[in-house]
């Protein structure tokens, strides 16, 4: 199935990826470390502590919601002024697929955002997380605002590329923005409560919505 179909079927909404995750029924905002902080106290050096625990939290989420044989749309999504250059966006498909022969089996979608900005849109169905270098993946998400960790995203575009799973057999969308956090969303009530309670530890306070019963 198209992601574009699924969206549509499953989230009555194909644009779901567009609009605030913060302002979405049925949506979790976690924070991916709590306690340490990126800069070290009383100093200009990274916490490699802090970010040794995001990479283990981000892993910890990805390896929940995807299961050993569960399916995954990945998806990529890159930002530009609506006048420059074309995006190339399938080299984290590249990078970060095993095996990844079919290369150009994407799906691509090109969406105008006001006058300004246009995003380029590219999706791919995967038969499991298996096929994913997801760890990598997951670190190169969390290190993006940090030219001295590694691995990062080529940054020739404007905007970083935004990375979103989805997994078809749950009906979870995960978003992890950067190395502070992520949103779970889901369209079930039910699923929506166990996830709730499962990462009742790690849900932001920055938004207090959520917090409340």
């Amino acid at each position: 199935m198209k992601l574009h179909d699924y969206l549509q079927i499953h989230f009555d909404n194909p644009d779901v990826l567009e609009e605030p995750f913060a302002e979405r029924p049925l949506t979790l905002s976690l924070d991916l470390q709590k306690e340490l902080y990126q800069i070290q106290e009383d100093s200009d050096e990274l916490n490699r502590a802090y970010f040794e625990k995001v990479y283990q939290k981000s892993l910890t989420l990805f390896e929940d919601l995807f299961q050993e044989n569960d399916r995954l749309y990945l998806i990529v999504r890159v930002r530009k002024e609506r006048h420059s250059p074309p995006a190339k966006s399938t080299e984290i498909f590249e990078r970060y697929l095993k095996n990844n022969k079919n290369r150009y089996t994407l799906e691509f979608e090109k969406k105008n955002v006001g006058d300004e900005e246009v995003i380029y849109q590219y999706a791919r169905l995967l038969p499991s997380r298996q096929v994913i270098r997801y760890k990598q993946l997951l670190q190169a998400i969390c290190n993006q605002d940090f030219p001295e960790l590694y691995p990062r995203f080529k940054s020739r575009q404007t905007y970083y590329p935004e990375i979103f799973f989805v997994n078809p057999d749950q009906d979870i969308i995960l978003y992890i923005f950067d190395d502070r956090g992520c949103f779970i969303l889901t369209n079930n009530k039910t699923r929506f409560k166990f996830l709730k309670e499962q990462y009742t530890p790690d849900l932001s306070e920055s938004f207090p919505n959520q917090l409340e019963e």
